[in-house]
């Protein structure tokens, strides 16, 4: 279907502008465009609003048909939103981008673990579990999630964690791991439920999208390797790429939600 191909594509240009761009020392600095707010603003529409909704829509589901995989999948959901409108509005700060940085990264990887998580759960959905208990676990998976935000938030603009980027100098070896690893883990994600999605008889649609999803979302962190400059071309399709895949989100709970055999 043609929802599928730009995955594919974005994967392509990436290794295109990859060989075509010039190496950063010797990149010219007029073939960037970054607006100081409009970054904020793609990251609060596509990303953070597109993950509240997944959030919202996971939490209703879950009350509806018992699928613990989308207690998963609204978690990774509310710590990828939270943390991208944390970070969008905070890369301007005086002090510079470390706490945007460390803020999103941190929070694409928790959001990759339970993702990954959601990948290899097998169970099905539990109909004799109490809307009671249902409603106490997805509460308190989401709190958490939350919280963590909030406390690892300020921390990260207290200067109380550790570096992810030094001004002057560039990206820490420990951004690169943090990131790395996230990029991995949505990749992952992406195959085990691919694999998932086509070995099943029902093609289930949540699946489906689901699956896009991660692949758009992993392709988008990884582009952050092979970047000149915030707001090369490069970053661009990395970013496109994360912003359709927050919509690609919506639409594989929106199916789960409509009732969908979810594989």
């Amino acid at each position: 279907m043609l929802v599928a191909v730009p995955l594919p594509v974005v994967i392509v240009s990436v290794v295109v502008f990859n060989l075509i761009l010039p190496p950063p020392a010797q990149f010219n600095k007029g073939l960037t465009f970054e607006p100081p707010f409009l970054n904020a603003i793609l990251y609060t529409v596509f990303l953070a609003f597109t993950s509240y909704m997944v959030g919202y829509i996971s939490f209703k589901s879950y009350l509806q048909n018992g699928w613990p995989f989308l207690v998963l999948l609204g978690s990774g959901a509310l710590a990828w939103g939270s943390t991208s409108l944390l970070s969008g509005w905070l890369t301007n700060l005086p002090g510079g981008p470390n706490p945007a940085i460390t803020i999103s990264n941190t929070g694409a990887l928790v959001a990759s673990i339970f993702h990954f998580v959601s990948s290899t759960w097998s169970r099905g959905p539990s109909p004799r579990t109490d809307l009671k208990i249902r409603k106490s676990i997805i509460i308190l998976a989401y709190g958490s999630v939350l919280g963590f935000t909030a406390l690892y938030s300020v921390a990260a603009l207290e200067g109380m964690t550790p570096l992810f980027f030094v001004p002057g100098v560039g990206q820490t070896v420990l951004r690169m791991a943090v990131l790395g690893s996230a990029a991995a883990l949505f990749a992952v994600s992406s195959i085990l439920f691919a694999r998932r999605y086509f070995a099943s008889r029902s093609r289930s649609r949540t699946l489906y999208w689901y699956f896009l999803a991660l692949g758009l979302t992993g392709v988008g962190l990884a582009a952050v390797f092979f970047g000149r400059a915030p707001g090369d071309p490069i970053s661009w399709t990395g970013r496109a790429a994360m912003f359709l895949g927050g919509t690609y989100f919506l639409k594989a709970v929106h199916t789960a939600f409509k009732g969908t055999n979810v594989g």
